[in-house]
């Protein structure tokens, strides 16, 4: 790291002394500004229509540009370049994953299903699995774990308990009050000789800072920075980010959902007082590709992923595969990647929706949909199909927020029922179809969950959890306002301008 850093700087100076010496002696700096400037702004313009990329995106970056030239410069440098230079890198990365996931196949794991499951259901494990997700799983019982309070206190009992290994990986770990505890609950446990692998992200998890990851090195903790931040890859990295949760203790109980680490998630925070969040404990076959995802992570991020890195996993200390013989229903894990080739989740979702004849319940904080699923939603609520969304009474981000409303119109006109979460913020990521199919994850209804994060989901099929998923949103209807097509027309001509213009920018967020 320190190479790389010391490698920029160089670079830095080296350009800085020739910028000084051409201003000095033969041509003014501002000059050369002046002649450079329009030359990269026409040649970012061609590059972005030359890819063909969808006509949202090639229209919204044409208007940043336009509108704000120097800001547009910037955030394409950062945001906006196409993912072939990158996936140049991930393809390799991705070839290697799915090498590892053919050969953790390869291995029985005493995984056979004997699967008894609707028609519809049946119909929709095989079509996921088509799509790129995971292998259905019965034999598998989950737990829905409602708020911090809950889920905390179940990941902590489990890191208590753990006497082989932990694995765990956050977009968010914060230094603050829960995450201190769990650091140090992670710490006597490394202490005690249990396999201890903690994997964050190099930007959502930014601020930790080395006097709080050292005592975990101190001990032989792996503590692991998923693509970082500070490094001469920045431009490359910054976009695609691992939005994933992930808890596995002993390969037997795993946990996955909305819920990164931080007070905040307690309700702890004063800007939101009430944080409102769902997450999910698993125990059974299912963990089996659970354990597998945070090991391709795992492996990427630490530049071992390869057949001689990855043999000592293939054994049962990670991959138990301990089948819960009285689960009731099934669980199908679906992650996805700026290394896939299909949006996977999406998909999955797509379909899922799709197979509606009762009702579609989504909640999500943040709802930028593509036309796909916005045409889904729209025809859906059409065809008699009860459709709502369940959406933050205030959110945590003005533009993401404005951007979302400006969806709400063709929606509340279709039929579709949206509500207004009115005690806190709504961070839960959840849709239910017909109280009978769910999927809970990590993934937001919107094009960057969609294309650019890696992210994971679990569907479940004809589970009691389904049943629990339900009697949540209920509740959190009640506890909600919903949003009238009347009462919304009569927002201000300030906010649909914002929103309109929040609109254009959408595909890029």
């Amino acid at each position: 790291m320190k190479n790389r850093v010391v490698q920029l700087l160089f670079v830095f100076t080296i350009a800085a002394i020739m910028l000084i010496f051409l201003n000095k002696t033969i041509i003014p700096l501002s000059t050369l500004i002046g002649l450079l400037w329009p030359i990269t702004l026409i040649g970012i313009a061609f590059v972005i229509f030359i890819e063909n990329r969808s006509p949202q995106s090639t229209l919204a970056w044409f208007l940043v540009l336009i509108i704000l030239p120097g800001i547009g410069v910037f955030m394409y440098l950062l945001f906006g370049r196409s993912h072939w230079r990158r996936r140049k890198h991930l393809h390799r990365s991705e070839e290697r994953r799915v090498l590892f996931r053919e050969i953790l196949a390869g291995k029985s794991f005493d995984l056979e299903n004997s699967l008894s499951l609707n028609e519809r259901s049946t119909y929709l494990t095989q079509v996921i699995q088509k799509f790129g997700g995971g292998p259905v799983a019965n034999e598998t019982t989950t737990k829905l774990l409602t708020n911090g309070d809950e889920t905390f206190t179940e990941i902590l009992r489990a890191i208590e308990n753990a006497t082989h290994h932990i694995h765990i990986q956050y977009y968010i770990y914060r230094s603050d009050e829960i995450g201190t505890e769990i650091r140090d609950a992670l710490i006597r446990k490394a202490k005690s000789g249990v396999i201890v692998r903690f994997l964050y992200d190099g930007l959502g998890s930014n601020k930790l800072k080395k006097n709080f990851l050292q005592p975990m090195k101190e001990v032989g903790i792996e503590v692991i920075e998923f693509d970082s931040i500070l490094s001469p890859w920045l431009l490359e990295t910054v976009n695609y980010r691992n939005h994933r949760k992930i808890v596995i203790v002993d390969g037997t109980i795993g946990f996955t959902g909305g819920l990164n680490v931080g007070d905040e998630y307690l309700g702890r925070s004063k800007k939101f007082p009430i944080w409102r969040d769902s997450h999910l404990k698993i125990e059974g076959k299912a963990l089996f590709k659970l354990q597998a995802i945070f090991l391709e992570d795992y492996l990427y991020a630490t530049s071992r992923l390869n057949t001689e890195s990855w043999n000592q996993y293939m054994d049962r200390a990670y991959f138990p595969a301990q089948g819960i013989q009285q689960a009731e229903g099934a669980v199908q894990i679906v992650a996805s990647g700026p290394s896939s080739d299909d949006t996977s989740i999406r998909n999955a979702l797509l379909k899922i929706m799709g197979s509606a004849k009762k009702s579609i319940w989504i909640a999500t904080p943040y709802f930028i949909p593509d036309q796909e699923t916005l045409t889904l939603l729209r025809l859906s609520a059409l065809s008699g199909v009860d459709v709502r969304i369940l959406y933050p009474g205030k959110g945590d981000s003005i533009i993401s927020d404005q951007a979302s409303q400006s969806y709400f119109t063709p929606l509340l006109k279709a039929g579709v029922s949206i509500y207004s979460y009115k005690d806190g913020f709504m961070h839960a990521k959840i849709v239910l179809v017909d109280d009978e199919v769910a999927s809970i994850g990590t993934a937001n209804m919107d094009i960057r969950s969609f294309e650019l994060n890696y992210e994971i989901i679990a569907v479940l099929y004809e589970s009691k959890t389904v049943l629990d998923i339900k009697n949540d949103f209920e509740q959190d209807f009640k506890d909600s306002i919903e949003i009238t097509w009347a009462a919304f027309q009569k927002r201000s001509i300030q906010k649909r301008i914002l929103e309109s213009l929040m609109r254009l920018i959408s595909p890029l967020l």
